[in-house]
């Protein structure tokens, strides 16, 4: 009994799984439906059970490294039981993977029997007397060959691969170690200047020598050391470039090489956009959001434009049925892109249950590799960060991506000439121009624009479109960022915006009869409900289970020159401190009017629970 344990095909796009733990040491017993290892793979994590109850008898992979799918990484058998046929079966496989891949350089000096290497090699080590100390390593023949051109010893080469086997990349970095270190000895340094060099790690080819005839002393190294670490940088933090964020880099690497990335830009006036939303989620038993109502609207400009709903691969343009939209999530460990699918085939309600569901399965780490498969499109949003405008990145083997920016309001001529300001919402939209036109393109965002301003006929029947326009204010005169102070006489006054008015006043001791609130208080104010909204935009943003949320701000002094500024949110909530810290920073980050406060007053806030 006992078998081989294999790195797991996670996907269909797996490449290569990084092992990330073994759950137990070489030589522990495990039982059957026990987790042996834990491996992470292109965008997603997975335990890797055992089949059978024994004894963890090999490992033949590290803890960070990475092998493709189906590549053996342990042995699991009872603790009495022979396993030398499974380690023949692993060594074969494993030594298979370091086989040659034959090029055209290969068969021009080769019979086919690779004579003309081994004749190479076996000079090579009858010179350097290698060969009986390199005998038992495993060594790939690519590995030997360059050996042989570099004249590299073997037997003084540390193996990086499997089981410790010799590489082609160990043999040329070897090659390089002894190059630098003949480049070294040819240096003209002092005894004691070597010795420093070792000391401190100093390269004594980069340094300059002040001596005798240029060569270099101790205090040269000294001050080469001393030089470098005066280099103006403290390292923080290293983090390896793998796992996720090397599977994210590769693919986009990819996509920008390959595809021909073009980005188009075009507006949205977006107030029936706001309207439709708040008239859905009024009337609607789900919660329904501005991101919703778009979806919505991409979805029926994919039905009129479908060379965009498609993957491109293999030279062959693939258009779908199905309008599976990838709604691109920010995690810790990089952007992924899970799959809302059917969006064209499902109501509003559906569409904003489940992106809220999908977008809080990815945010806490649930998902799986078939969350992220199967996309036809995709929606990326950066302008929940205050971006302007950005060229989305194809999401590969996609045709196109759309980019959404932040919501602005913009000055435009009302029906009698008159100037009102209203919301616009910037679209870019990148698509690869192998498979689709810029005209195609032009047209798609025209389509998009037109129901972005109309959503109306998209939206169920039990949507009032009359609830809308009032949830809009129609029939509230709105400040439009012109705000009047008027002061009578004395110190005190009233502040008029829109149809609103309120009163400010100053204290006694400042001249005023103190029955109202200072200027000081009325900023204030405007700081706590800037950060309340802030929170709330995060905390839905991520689908955060958040209740109330009050935000208490207070200064000193209270009227004059403020030299302290402190706010308190408190939020009634369950989710973890990770998520509470994360939303109040980004709300902090988004309130405008935090970024009013000039530079250097202290300003400092803080949350709680409640």
């Amino acid at each position: 009994m006992g078998y081989v344990v294999r790195m797991p095909k996670l996907g269909l796009e797996m490449e290569r799984g990084e092992l990330l733990e073994w759950t137990i040491d070489e030589g522990a017993t495990i039982e059957d439906g026990e987790v042996v290892a834990e491996v992470e793979s292109e965008k997603s994590v997975a335990e890797v059970e055992a089949r059978e109850n024994g004894t963890l008898r090999r490992t033949y992979l590290e803890e960070g490294e990475s092998v493709p799918p189906g590549t053996p990484i342990g042995i699991v058998a009872p603790a009495d039981a022979d396993i030398g046929d499974l380690e023949s079966e692993v060594a074969a496989e494993l030594d298979a993977t370091d086989e040659p891949t034959p090029d055209a350089s290969d068969s021009a000096t080769d019979d086919g029997t690779g004579a003309a290497d081994d004749a190479a090699v076996a000079e090579h080590e009858s010179e350097t007397g290698s060969r009986a100390a390199a005998a038992d390593r495993k060594i790939s023949p690519r590995a030997r060959k360059r050996a042989a051109e570099l004249g590299v010893d073997l037997a003084t080469v540390e193996g990086t691969g499997y089981d410790g086997a010799i590489t082609e990349d160990d043999v040329e970095e070897a090659a390089d170690s002894d190059a630098s270190e003949r480049r070294e000895a040819d240096v003209d340094a002092s005894p004691r200047a070597r010795k420093r060099a070792e000391e401190l790690g100093v390269d004594l080819t980069t340094v300059d020598g002040t001596g005798y005839q240029g060569s270099i002393t101790e205090s040269d190294v000294e001050e080469t050391a001393e030089s470098a670490d005066d280099a103006g940088r403290a390292l923080v933090e290293e983090r390896p470039f793998d796992g996720m964020r090397r599977t994210i880099a590769s693919r986009l690497g990819e996509s920008y090489r390959e595809a021909v990335h073009v980005t188009v830009h075009r507006e949205a006036d977006a107030e029936g956009l706001f309207a439709a939303a708040d008239a859905a989620d009024a009337d609607l038993e789900a919660d329904v959001s501005v991101q919703d109502v778009l979806l919505l609207a991409v979805s029926a400009a994919l039905e009129e434009h479908p060379a965009f709903n498609a993957t491109f691969e293999d030279d062959v343009h693939r258009l779908w049925a199905e309008h599976n939209v990838g709604v691109a999530v920010d995690i810790e460990q990089g952007l992924i892109a899970p799959v809302l699918r059917d969006v064209g085939g499902k109501s509003l309600e559906a569409i904003a249950t489940e992106r809220r569901a999908l977008v809080r399965s990815a945010t806490e780490g649930e998902y799986a590799m078939g969350d992220l498969q199967g996309g036809t499109f995709t929606v990326t949003n950066l302008g929940v960060l205050g971006v302007e405008s950005f060229d989305p990145i194809i999401n590969p083997p996609q045709v196109a991506i759309l980019g959404v920016d932040a919501v602005e309001e913009a000055p435009v001529r009302g029906a009698n000439d008159e100037v009102e300001w209203r919301r616009r919402l910037p679209l870019d939209l990148s698509f690869d121009h192998r498979v689709v036109d810029g005209a195609d393109a032009a047209r798609f965002l025209e389509t998009l624009v037109e129901t972005l301003e109309d959503p109306w006929p998209l939206l169920p029947d039990e949507v009032s479109r009359e609830a809308g326009e009032e949830a809009k204010g129609a029939d509230t005169e709105m400040p439009d960022r012109t705000v009047t102070a008027h002061n009578p006489d004395g110190m005190a006054g009233t502040i008029e915006a829109g149809s609103f008015e309120w009163s400010f006043d100053e204290p006694e001791e400042a001249g005023g009869s103190e029955t109202g609130p200072t200027p000081v208080d009325v900023f204030l104010g405007a700081l706590a409900s800037c950060l309340s909204l802030s929170v709330r935009f995060q905390a839905d943003k991520r689908d955060a289970p958040v209740g109330a949320i009050d935000v208490t701000t207070d200064a000193d002094p209270g009227h004059g020159s403020v030299e302290r500024v402190e706010a308190t949110v408190r939020l009634e909530t369950d989710a973890d401190d990770e998520t509470v810290e994360r939303i109040v920073d980004l709300g902090e980050r988004g309130c405008h009017v935090s970024q009013l406060l000039r530079e250097d007053l202290p300003v400092e806030i803080s949350w709680t629970r409640t």
